[in-house]
């Protein structure tokens, strides 16, 4: 993640201003890559997503989700394809990642306050199944003037992390 004010990325001292992904938001849950626990990248994110699918489901059942991923790792590419499909607990999952995102961003609203946050990686291409239940988290949390705040999905979508690394 990364921070555009004024139209400039914002960043910070040494140019390491903005690692949203390892914000905190839980005391609890998988250790982040960076050695904390409950880093936002960590708790909701399309690895983090994948993570917890594929920890649902066993190798060799007939669940959806492990159909989709061929008995392999499942991805959150295929907890999406699959709560399309109406999987209840692909659908479970969608939520509740969708509750950790409204909650990551409500921080980024109380800190930043800027005009809208942008969604992209690896959960954008699922970003019409979530946003539902960001926007309500948002709307519970978030103190009332941050309400209103668009959540809206990257034109790159899953890529725009790439496309923004190789410029």
């Amino acid at each position: 993640g990364g921070v555009v004010a004024d139209g400039h990325i914002y960043h910070g001292r040494r140019g390491l201003a903005a690692e949203i992904g390892h914000m905190t938001i839980t005391g609890e849950g998988d250790r982040c890559f960076c050695g904390a626990v409950g880093c936002f990248e960590a708790v909701a994110s399309g690895t983090a997503l994948g993570r917890r699918a594929t920890a649902l489901t066993a190798p060799g059942d007939d669940s959806l989700l492990r159909r989709l991923s061929a008995n392999g790792d499942v991805s959150a590419r295929h907890v999406v394809e699959a709560a399309r499909a109406g999987d209840i607990s692909a659908l479970e999952l969608i939520e509740v990642e969708a509750r950790w995102l409204g909650i990551g961003f409500t921080n980024l609203l109380h800190l930043y306050s800027p005009d809208l946050i942008v969604m992209g990686g690896g959960l954008a291409n699922g970003f019409d199944l979530l946003a539902p239940t960001i926007r309500a988290t948002v709307e519970q949390r978030a103190m009332p003037a941050y309400r209103d705040v668009p959540v809206v999905p990257a034109q790159l979508g899953d890529r725009a992390g790439l496309i923004g690394a190789a410029s």
